[in-house]
């Protein structure tokens, strides 16, 4: 009997609990620039989500009807593209009771390779960075009028420009961006990478110690470039911001590893969001044009165009080694301070 009285009280606190189901949400944009949007909750619950759709990832109009109602065992819903000129975030609202903002990670924007906005990333305390206030890019060289558009809808203030001086090309004025500031990250590797690919003096082992060397290079020869990126990152009038360079890889792909650790991003997340490059830059865009090299050569160049953990991994090992840890570094080296720290926290977290 006393059995069954404990199994009654623990399926009722069972049923009265206030924790909340863990939901993981995901936006993408297909082909024909519909958002596919997905989730998970673990547990499964029932129920209906519903769906907000703003283009300021910080304010949804509740009291509106939403743009669509599904059942959240559906798992999934696609949400037809009605103006291409902007870029549409979400509020997914579970039973009337859990919230969740998703946006998509990357943009199909025509001649610009690897544009994606940092939002969505959880911290190791559990907030988020903040949708639609922080992007990473490659370079603004050449755009669409549409893909202009969009870009400056979203209200982008600030382009961060890694680019070594030899690369720099400014962005059209059409954006309507407030702020170019270019931050060479004066290792000038591609002034020497080229020659060895036309001499075909470069082969795969080659190039992964050549990407091994360069990571590391950055971590001593581009200490200024990011220590100012850092200051920019602090004025809170800067944002949104973008951090790019030529293929919003290598030096912005190092850049916002540093930053999402300041974040209190995890690990996992910060390699996760490096190797997503491989996803979202077309390795047939290269001033370098391979197709007549030898073999090697070409698979030399393919490996230098990816984003290969290894590379990442070598750069903040060394600086575990030579540092302590990559928050000394940041405080010795960058200047990022424990206030800094809270400040950016407080702009980029929620």
């Amino acid at each position: 009997m006393r059995y069954l009285q404990l199994c009654f009280w623990l399926l009722a606190l069972s049923a009265c609990s206030t924790h909340s189901p863990d939901i993981d949400v995901a936006c993408e944009i297909d082909l024909q620039n519909n958002y596919i949007l997905k989730w998970e909750t673990t547990p499964r619950i029932e129920g209906d989500v519903q769906i907000y759709q703003s283009t300021d990832p910080e304010n949804f109009n509740t009291q509106e009807s939403p743009i669509a109602t599904t059942s959240i065992q559906n798992g999934y819903i696609i949400i037809p593209e009605s103006a291409q000129e902007y870029r549409h975030y979400f509020l997914l609202q579970f039973n009337n009771r859990y919230e969740y903002i998703t946006g998509p990670r990357a943009e199909r924007l025509k001649y610009i390779e690897n544009f994606r906005d940092l939002g969505g990333y959880a911290s190791k305390n559990g907030k988020q960075i903040r949708w639609g206030k922080i992007f990473r890019s490659g370079e603004f060289n050449t755009l669409t009028a549409t893909s202009i558009s969009r870009i400056k809808n979203m209200g982008i203030k600030t382009l961060i420009d890694f680019r070594d001086s030899e690369d720099v090309i400014k962005p059209s004025p059409e954006l309507g961006l407030d702020n170019v500031i270019n931050l060479p990250g004066a290792i000038h590797y591609r002034q020497n990478l080229r020659p060895r690919l036309e001499k075909e003096e470069l082969h795969r082992g080659d190039a992964n110690i050549f990407m091994q060397d360069l990571y590391v290079a950055m971590v001593s020869g581009s200490k200024r470039a990011f220590k100012s990126m850092f200051n920019q990152l602090l004025v809170e009038d800067n944002y949104p911001i973008v951090l790019s360079c030529v293929n919003g890889k290598d030096y912005t792909g190092f850049a916002v590893s540093l930053l999402l650790t300041v974040l209190d991003i995890p690990e996992e997340t910060i390699m996760n969001d490096y190797l997503l490059s491989n996803r979202y830059f077309d390795k047939r865009r290269t001033s370098f044009d391979p197709k007549d090299c030898c073999d090697e050569t070409q698979e030399a160049l393919s490996l230098i165009q990816s984003a290969d953990s290894r590379f990442l991994s070598y750069a903040r090992e060394y600086i575990r080694q030579e540092y302590g840890s990559i928050n000394d570094y940041l405080e010795e080296e960058l200047g990022v301070t424990p206030d800094k720290k809270r400040q950016l926290k407080r702009l980029l977290l929620h």
